[in-house]
């Protein structure tokens, strides 16, 4: 079969040159269509469900939350693993699928489930499931800094909790953004403990009054000649004014306000962690930032990293230059298109160094260029035969494939020649006198060395 295949080559050139031209054309379009990602997104199709219970023991939470929640979630298609943790305060169940399911068919199921849920009443628990990214997702981390001295710590927070969130979330594929450090801004009442003993007040009462007063009331409407005027009460906060004027109680016929049992003020709400940097410069310098707030953007899992990527950098440069307030940046921290770029440059570089170093060889020892030039050539056309099978079964280009494949193509040339040369005057052993192994070995079929 191969002598007539090899017969067919020779005889229509035309035709081979063809083929092999068609396919190089195919397979580059293919090459550069493929998909690029730094490494395989080897993670498991899984689904988390978090549910916070705030002030409540690991043993309540485990027995009036996660156990529900396991008992419902049990027997879900294609599940093949259920585990839970239980924290104080904190339920966190891992629901892991096989392969062949789809994540979204899976996350679709587990919101089912989850309205079935018997919870304690009263309390206000919302089971919610995690965003739908892996640990390869984590693609892009920058830090907030200002120049301006208007905006200090508890200001970038806020600029990254109400601005950047949304913003980047907007960016196609782009699920969640974690984000770490800075101080959250809160309203704060500061109450004299005394007061509130004189008064005949508590903490509760306090509590319930700024709960049922920051709220807005709608009416019906007032008839204006011809035209009707809508009726309604504004009673939400908007700043410390408004919470110092809220009346608790009446005392002989005189209010009792906010302001008169303490002071409002805006304050940060306290810390669970800190955050810091610190910046190699070229020169050398170590220079440090040591309270910074940083944010990492999370890709949705099975997205393609180089179109996320563009989208998250021209978001960038919107923010930088015209959404934040002036001297207010996001600088880049980590960015995975210098990892793309070095995967493709690397697998690149090492396939024209292997060109040029079998060619030198094979023409060393065949002493026949035109024979090292074919040896060479099936080195690159074996890479874009197997980017159209790639490309095809939707496979991504990252660093383990292409690495394969220039590997693969690096030793091709040694099947290209495996043969023995045979001068013309030297006679040919009989086909039936020797057999070649795969490690090149020759050995007697009789079983003797």
């Amino acid at each position: 079969m191969i002598r007539a295949l090899v017969d067919f080559a020779l005889n229509n050139k035309f035709v081979v040159m063809a083929i092999a031209v068609l396919l190089a054309g195919w397979g580059a379009i293919s090459f550069h269509n493929l998909p690029v990602e730094a490494y395989p997104d080897i993670a498991d199709n899984y689904v988390t469900i978090i549910t916070q219970w705030a002030g409540r023991s690991a043993e309540e939470v485990e027995q009036q939350v996660t156990i529900p929640i396991e008992i419902q979630m049990a027997g879900m298609p294609h599940m093949t693993f259920l585990r839970s943790e239980s924290i104080f305060g904190l339920s966190f169940v891992l629901l892991i699928f096989d392969d062949t399911s789809v994540n979204d068919w899976n996350r679709q199921k587990v919101l089912e489930r989850l309205t079935q849920v018997n919870l304690p009443n009263g309390q206000n628990l919302q089971p919610q499931i995690g965003t739908d990214w892996s640990t390869t997702g984590q693609i892009y981390w920058y830090t907030i800094r200002s120049t301006n001295p208007r905006y200090d710590l508890m200001e970038l927070r806020s600029l990254e909790d109400w601005v950047l969130l949304k913003e980047f979330k907007s960016v196609p594929d782009v699920v969640d953004v974690s984000d770490f450090g800075g101080t959250v801004k809160e309203y704060q009442i500061r109450v004299d403990p005394n007061k509130l003993v004189s008064y005949g007040l508590s903490i509760g009462q306090v509590e319930q009054q700024l709960a049922n007063n920051n709220i807005n009331a709608g009416g019906s409407f007032v008839e204006e000649g011809m035209q009707q005027m809508n009726v309604r009460a504004l009673g939400l906060f908007s700043n410390v004014q408004d919470i110092e004027q809220t009346m608790l109680t009446t005392k002989s016929g005189t209010p009792l306000r906010v302001k008169d049992i303490g002071y409002v003020v805006q304050g940060p709400k306290i810390r669970l962690g800190h955050m810091a940097r610190a910046n190699h410069m070229e020169d050398g310098r170590i220079i440090d930032e040591p309270d910074v707030i940083q944010g990492g953007v999370l890709m949705r899992k099975g997205a393609q990293e180089q179109p996320t990527l563009d989208g998250i950098h021209k978001k960038v440069y919107e923010l930088n230059h015209g959404i934040l307030p002036p001297g207010v940046t996001v600088v880049p921290m980590l960015d995975r298109t210098d990892l793309l770029h070095f995967t493709l440059h690397t697998v690149m570089h090492n396939l024209t160094e292997g060109m040029i170093l079998v060619s030198v060889i094979l023409f060393l020892f065949l002493l026949n260029a035109r024979a090292a030039l074919i040896v060479a050539l099936t080195i690159p056309f074996s890479l874009l035969f197997a980017s159209i099978f790639l490309n095809v079964a939707e496979i991504p280009a990252n660093l383990l494939s292409l690495g394969a494949l220039d590997f693969r193509d690096g030793g091709r040339w040694n099947g290209s020649h495996g043969g023995e040369h045979h001068p013309a005057s030297e006679p040919k052993p009989a086909p039936d006198t020797f057999w070649r192994s795969e490690n090149g070995c020759r050995d007697d079929p009789r079983g003797l060395p």
